[in-house]
C-alpha cells in the first residue's frame, strides 16, 4: 500500500505539476549545452561537474559491476549519462525519465523510445540491443513486479517534492527483484554546507513558475523508510573533500592559471572522496552526498 512508505510524520503534499517540470528538463535545461551542465549542476563550471561525474560514475562501477545477464533500471535517466556505458558493459539497460525529450536523447544513440504500458521484460534482448528508454513518472514505473536485478537513481529526488519521494521508493522496490540492488544518490540535508542560503539560491523545496523543484530530502527519513520496508540499507561513500572545495570557489572568479589549478584539485577530492568510502562524522559535516546501496529482501 501507499501509505506504508511515509516519509516523516504527516508529509506536507506539496504542489507540483509535472508537465511543467518535464518542460523544464526537456526545453529549458537543454539550452545549456553542455551535457554534464544540463543534467547536474547547470551552475557549476565544467571541471566541478566532471570531478562529481567520476566520483559518482567510478563508485557506482566499483559495486554494480555490469555484466552480460543484468537487467538494470536507470530511474530519472536524463541523456544516458549513466545508462549508456552500462549497456557498454554487457548490460541491458532500461531508463526511464520524465522528459520525453530526455528520452529521445538517450535513446537515440542505442533502442527505440517505447509506450507506457506495464510491460513484461525480454529474458535476452539479443547482442544488438543493449538498451531501452521509456518516457514514464518515477512514482508509477510501467513494468512488473521483480523485473530488475537492479536499479539505480541519482540525484532525482531533490527534484522532487517528499510525497513523489515516497511513491517513487515504493515503485523501486516494487520492480527490483528480490536480493536485488538499488543504488540510491541523496543530498546530504545534515551538512553545514549545504544549509547555508548562498549555495542554490532557488533550493526553496517548492516548483518555480518554469517548472524547476529543488529541495533539500530527508536523509534519515528515506533512509528510515527503506529499513521499515525490510531493505538492507548501506553507505557506500559520500564526498566531503569535493565539497569543501566546491563551497570553497563557490562563484569565485578565476583566471586561467587558476582554473588549471582548480580542476586538477576538484580531480584529486574526487580521488581522495573515493579511496575514503567511509568517512563517518567528517562527511556528516561536510559531504554534498551520500550514496547507498539498498537490498531489497
Amino acid at each position: 500500500m501507499i501509505a506504508t512508505i511515509r516519509l516523516g510524520r504527516r508529509p506536507r503534499r506539496a504542489r507540483y505539476d509535472r508537465g511543467a517540470a518535464e518542460r523544464y528538463w526537456g526545453e529549458e535545461r537543454p539550452r545549456l549545452g553542455d551535457e554534464l551542465r544540463i543534467v547536474l549542476s547547470a551552475g557549476e563550471p565544467p571541471w566541478v561537474n566532471a570531478a562529481y561525474h567520476t566520483w559518482e560514475t567510478t563508485l557506482l562501477e566499483r559495486h554494480l559491476r555490469p555484466r552480460r545477464g543484468q537487467c538494470i533500471l536507470d530511474v530519472a535517466c536524463g541523456l544516458g549519462r549513466i545508462a549508456a556505458p552500462l549497456a557498454r558493459a554487457g548490460a541491458t539497460v532500461v531508463g526511464v525519465d520524465n522528459a520525453l525529450a530526455m528520452v529521445h536523447a538517450a535513446a537515440a544513440k542505442t533502442a527505440c523510445v517505447t509506450g507506457s504500458k506495464r510491460r513484461r521484460l525480454p529474458r535476452d534482448t539479443g547482442p544488438a540491443v543493449r538498451s531501452a528508454f521509456v518516457h514514464a513518472f518515477s512514482s508509477s514505473l510501467p513494468f512488473v513486479d521483480a523485473s530488475f536485478h537492479a536499479v539505480i537513481c541519482l540525484g532525482l529526488f531533490e527534484h522532487i517534492p517528499p510525497w513523489l519521494q515516497a511513491h517513487t521508493l515504493r515503485e523501486m522496490l516494487r520492480v527490483a527483484r528480490r536480493g536485488g540492488a538499488i543504488y540510491l544518490m541523496l543530498l546530504n540535508n545534515r551538512s553545514l554546507l549545504m544549509q547555508a542560503g548562498y549555495d542554490n539560491r532557488h533550493r526553496r523545496a517548492r516548483q518555480l513558475p518554469n517548472g524547476y523543484y529543488c529541495g533539500l530530502p530527508d536523509r534519515d527519513a528515506i533512509v528510515a523508510t527503506l529499513r521499515r520496508s525490510g531493505a538492507r540499507v548501506t553507505a557506500l561513500g559520500s564526498n566531503a573533500h569535493y565539497a569543501i572545495l566546491r563551497h570553497a570557489l563557490r562563484d569565485r572568479s578565476l583566471g586561467p592559471a587558476e582554473t588549471r589549478r582548480a580542476a586538477r584539485a576538484f580531480a584529486d577530492a574526487a580521488m581522495r572522496d573515493l579511496s575514503e568510502p567511509g568517512q563517518g562524522q567528517f562527511g556528516e559535516i561536510y559531504a554534498d552526498h551520500f550514496f547507498y546501496h539498498i537490498v531489497r529482501r
